[in-house]
């Protein structure tokens, strides 16, 4: 029988429900959205084709239906990480540092040439942290703006028509610049690049192979194994000598 694979926990059921809200409501909102600023593209006469005319007409109903799970699950997530101890740890790894400039530098040296390995990252690289402060931004403007079209009556009392045609186009272009941020920025990373392709699956199933981390998080994986050992040496000491022993006769074979 094969040894099983060891496994490390990348997303826990928790943050992949957050995940699959937000990603599920963001697509739907910009099926949506563009369905009215656009409604004579082709892709609109295919839903109309298979959904009837009536698609259009519960365009907004759903949009707005999206938009209240979007910020709902933003607002959890605001929870999650001021309330939680694993969501504080989230932010804390999520925050930029000196050294996200540098993987990135190093980076841009690996593609050309100058370097022979890639950057190595700890739990969250450059591109990933980017990702997260470029959507945090995105659904604040996003929700300030929508609220503003939502409620059209009541603010345009307050910002008279100018107010709202400069909310209408920075809700526009916000959903232009997120859309492609998502579709060919996120989507890469996730399905096409060729170290994850055909798709990197921890956003479903919230686990990473060893050979996974040791490719794509080589210093979160360190830091894990190093917590690892220390445990075992204060509360197994024996079986620390047996992985040790085990090791060294795996090195040996690979010579």
């Amino acid at each position: 029988m094969a040894e099983e694979e060891k496994v490390y926990l990348r997303m826990t059921v928790n943050e992949r429900i957050q995940h699959s809200m937000l990603a599920s409501s963001f697509i739907i909102l910009v099926i949506t959205g563009f369905m009215l600023k656009f409604p004579e593209a082709f892709w609109v006469n295919w839903i109309f084709l298979i959904i009837g005319k009536s698609a259009f007409e519960a365009r907004g109903i759903i949009h707005r239906i999206a938009s209240v799970i979007m910020v709902g699950a933003s607002l959890y997530h605001v929870y999650y990480i001021i309330f939680t101890s694993r969501g504080r740890q989230l932010i804390k790894d999520f925050w930029v540092k000196k050294q996200d400039l540098l993987d990135m530098l190093h980076q841009l040296g690996f593609l050309i040439g100058k370097y022979k390995d890639h950057a190595k990252f700890g739990r969250f690289g450059y591109i990933e942290k980017m990702e997260y402060w470029a959507v945090a931004w995105g659904t604040v403007v996003m929700g300030l703006t929508g609220g503003v079209l939502w409620f059209e009556n009541t603010f345009l009392k307050v910002i008279n028509t100018t107010g709202m045609d400069i909310a209408t186009t920075i809700h526009y272009y916000e959903a232009i610049l997120a859309s492609l941020a998502i579709l060919v920025w996120h989507f890469y990373f996730v399905f096409f690049n060729p170290d994850v392709f055909p798709m990197n699956k921890a956003w479903f199933k919230g686990i990473l192979t060893r050979e996974e981390m040791e490719r794509e998080h080589p210093l979160e994986l360190a830091i894990l194994e190093s917590e690892q050992i220390k445990v075992i040496e204060t509360e197994h000491p024996l079986e620390l000598e047996i992985l040790e022993s085990e090791k060294s006769e795996k090195d040996n074979k690979e010579k």
